[in-house]
């Protein structure tokens, strides 16, 4: 016979449940609400993400598998999917990405868990989310920056000294004839945004280049 959590978790409207929400469901003692998370976990119902952070699993019943998208934001947030797994996520590179790549604006971390390997660098906290998206996929929503956005990210997360798109299709495999166009006003928005020189030169290279062809 199912336990009264058993029976609410199953009706939980995502995959993710964390201490906080538990402890609204059960309002009751804090060793009573331990006991009751850790013969879930015993039994396989609930997996354990990160401190304070479970997955519900099949055998709760619960039939929404979790996205690795949307479960990045709650394992560290505020962040958003973007560097090798956005450029993935829009077709422009070729090769699997098998961690999850963030950004977010708190210390750079990386988390192991038995979902895979979330990893998360640091940027910017002013105007954080510009050029990022919300994708909304079957059930599922996330976060994503948007392809240029994701190349900005990648040159100052990285550190990289680009001045061009040669190294994007060198380094990356990066299909350079996809990529949306990139206006004034973004090379504009992006300097702003990062205020950093290795930035500036790389998009200085990127607007001289594309005005040449």
């Amino acid at each position: 016979m199912k336990t009264s959590l058993e029976r609410t978790l199953q009706r939980h409207p995502y995959p993710y449940v964390t201490n906080t929400e538990i402890k609204v469901l059960l309002n009751s003692t804090v060793d009573s609400r331990y006991s009751k998370v850790k013969r879930l976990l015993e039994q396989g119902q609930l997996l354990h993400i990160r401190r304070g952070l479970y997955c519900l699993t099949e055998r709760a019943g619960y039939t929404r598998k979790p996205h690795s998208f949307e479960l990045a934001d709650h394992i560290y947030g505020p962040s958003y999917i973007s560097l090798e797994s956005a450029l993935s996520f829009h077709q422009l590179i070729p090769e699997a990405v098998y961690t999850t790549t963030s950004v977010t604006i708190k210390r750079s971390k990386e988390f192991h868990t038995p979902l895979g390997v979330f990893s998360y660098l640091r940027l910017p906290a002013i105007d954080f989310f510009t050029e990022v998206e919300l994708v909304k996929e079957n059930d599922y929503q996330f976060f994503i920056a948007k392809p240029w956005k994701a190349i900005c990210d990648y040159v100052f997360c990285y550190k990289k000294d680009w001045h061009s798109l040669e190294p994007l299709s060198k380094s990356l495999r990066l299909d350079c004839d996809n990529l949306p166009i990139l206006r004034d006003e973004d090379i504009q928005l992006f300097d702003d945004y990062y205020h950093h020189k290795r930035l500036s030169r790389f998009l200085k290279g990127i607007k001289t280049e594309l005005s040449d062809r």
